[in-house]
């Protein structure tokens, strides 16, 4: 008999699973960042939202050192700046050296959206965040906000937006030759609230940086909180100890 239980044990295929760091993240983000020309814009009247806003995701970053995040980019078109990384130290680099390029400007958010949706589509990862920061309305692009919200919601990515700036107001904005203009920026902080109740996420305001570091605060608070964390496992055959106690 116990020959016999040795032999079934062993067929079984039994493992001793411990637990393994840095091959699961917990949450994968993409963070959707406007570029467009508005985001020179002072709220305070110290610190533009650009400046602002690649600050404070530095901030969000460093708290959360087990996590891996892509970077897109997005005025008339998006680009990805990183794919998923685990390397902060690289991102930090990224966001100390990007500029904001008025060449190419608009505000595409749908196509910005549709970008993060592709690089966490095959994230092993057991939460799928995206954070989008925008000032504006979408003016460029051939996929609608909504239409990509969708595609979140269809793959299971909850999207957390957050408005810059306070819709209607007018903001100083830097002038090329010197000096400041008043500009008011087109926002749209309705179709931001439906992607966020779309996708499960939440609609965040943010008038100056103090708002929006309050903003990213609840981020991480809720991402964080929506969650039980188990840490990874690696399992480790056990059959063939079966096998030798048989023989």
């Amino acid at each position: 008999p116990l020959l016999a239980a040795l032999l079934v044990l062993a067929a079984a295929g039994p493992e001793w699973r411990s637990p393994l760091r840095g091959r699961a993240p917990v949450v994968d983000f993409a963070v959707v960042l406007d570029g467009s020309s508005s985001m020179r814009a002072l709220d305070d009247g110290r610190e533009d939202r650009w400046t602002a806003a690649r600050r404070l995701l530095k901030t969000f970053v460093a708290g959360r050192p087990d996590d891996r995040f892509a970077l897109i980019l997005f005025s008339a078109h998006p680009v990805t700046l990183t794919p998923l990384t685990a390397n902060h130290v690289r991102l930090f680099r990224i966001l100390d050296r990007l500029e904001l390029d008025s060449r190419d400007d608009g505000t595409a958010i749908g196509s910005g959206l549709m970008t993060a949706v592709r690089r966490l589509a095959d994230s092993p990862a057991r939460s799928r965040v995206i954070l989008l920061l925008t000032d504006g309305a979408q003016n460029r692009g051939r996929v609608s906000a909504l239409e990509a919200a969708q595609e979140a919601q269809a793959q299971g990515i909850r999207v957390h937006t957050m408005m810059l700036g306070r819709p209607g107001a007018e903001s100083l904005y830097p002038l090329d030759g010197g000096g400041f203009a008043r500009l008011r920026v087109d926002s749209d902080p309705d179709t931001l609230r439906r992607i966020a109740l779309a996708t499960g996420g939440e609609f965040l305001s943010a008038d100056d940086p103090a708002g929006l570091a309050r903003s990213l605060a609840a981020v991480d608070q809720l991402e964080k909180t929506a969650l039980p964390v188990d840490p990874p496992t690696e399992g480790k055959p056990l059959g063939r100890w079966f096998l030798m106690a048989a023989a």
